[in-house]
């Protein structure tokens, strides 16, 4: 099989799990007097914006899980057209291959060979390059990831 025909999918990891939960209204009243010393009512209207970062928590992962997702499709929607395109490159030099061993015969087999071993060797400069450029991409996604989750502890 060759480099080209092989399925590329994503490495990206499952979702975390929960790595928060939503504070409760006893939980927000207990953690203020532990920090301040200020004993809070449940019908308080400070505690509001407890329901407030709960609600904002909850879009925040909604709208994360929503990119992961849309991120994940274009990647394997642009794999998907890099295999097709390399796939009909490879198909197009194995014809011309063809031709050229048919009109020139055994006299000039290693003009032929030479030209499998560097397509050969270009194929590999591709694959490799295929592989930085998707490393590129984690990358890239990791940042805004790690952005969005800073934005969020700094509304917090």
């Amino acid at each position: 099989m060759s480099s080209a025909a092989r399925k590329i999918e994503p490495v990206l990891d499952d979702p975390p799990k929960e790595q928060w939960h939503q504070l409760s209204i006893e939980d927000a009243i207990q953690a203020a007097h532990r920090n301040t010393g200020i004993s809070y009512e449940k019908d308080d209207p400070i505690l509001a914006v407890v329901a407030i970062m709960n609600a904002f928590g909850e879009r925040l992962k909604s709208l994360m899980e929503d990119e992961r997702r849309r991120f994940s499709s274009q990647f394997n929607n642009d794999v998907a057209g890099v295999n097709a395109a390399i796939d009909h490159k490879v198909n197009g030099v194995a014809d011309t291959l063809k031709t050229v061993a048919e009109n020139l015969g055994n006299e000039n087999i290693q003009t032929v060979v030479a030209a499998v071993a560097q397509h050969a060797a270009d194929s590999e400069k591709n694959r490799r390059l295929l592989r930085s450029n998707y490393k590129a991409c984690f990358v890239f996604a990791l940042c805004n990831w790690l952005a969005v989750a800073a934005f969020y502890l700094l509304l917090k």
